[in-house]
């Protein structure tokens, strides 16, 4: 499985995220629920991590959604999995597309790496966010375990 896509234009208005981007990306996250120090941000999104692509979705304005994936090979099985961990769009475009956008291009990231299957969360009150992504032919699969280890 590639570890990082080199392509930084991956279709019409998405690319790879790249170091200015960071401002844009903090205020999404804020738009998510997720406050993020800028300076912490900036250092994670520089950073080369294996398996992990930052895409935006940019117009002639600035950044107007960002998604992050992460390309996973388990041992156990044969294909590697696709898993978006924060996938977000402006809450002033919202409806024009954008989100679609990164969805696809990280979905062809995903078949480009070998992936068999591509997975997210949705918090429970994200009803929007839940219809959007069965539009996208997502379906929910309801078990899921999670421990904090923040609190620990």
């Amino acid at each position: 499985m590639s570890e990082h896509i080199n392509d930084t234009s991956l279709a019409e208005g998405i690319r790879l995220a790249e170091a200015p981007d960071v401002a844009a990306i903090a205020r999404l996250f804020v738009q998510l629920g997720y406050r993020n120090d800028p300076d912490r941000l900036a250092v994670d999104l520089t950073a080369r991590e294996p398996g992990r692509q930052v895409l935006v979705s940019a117009d002639r304005h600035g950044v107007t959604g960002v998604l992050v994936l992460h390309l996973l090979r388990p041992l156990h099985l044969a294909s590697g999995w696709a898993l978006i961990s924060a996938l977000v769009v402006d809450e002033a475009v919202r409806g024009q597309g954008r989100g679609v956008a990164l969805l696809a291009a990280a979905e062809r990231l995903a078949r480009e790496a070998g992936c068999g299957q591509i997975e997210l969360s949705s918090s429970l009150h994200r009803e929007r966010a839940h219809h959007f992504y069965q539009q996208q032919d997502y379906r929910e699969k309801p078990k899921r375990f999670v421990k904090s280890l923040l609190s620990q």
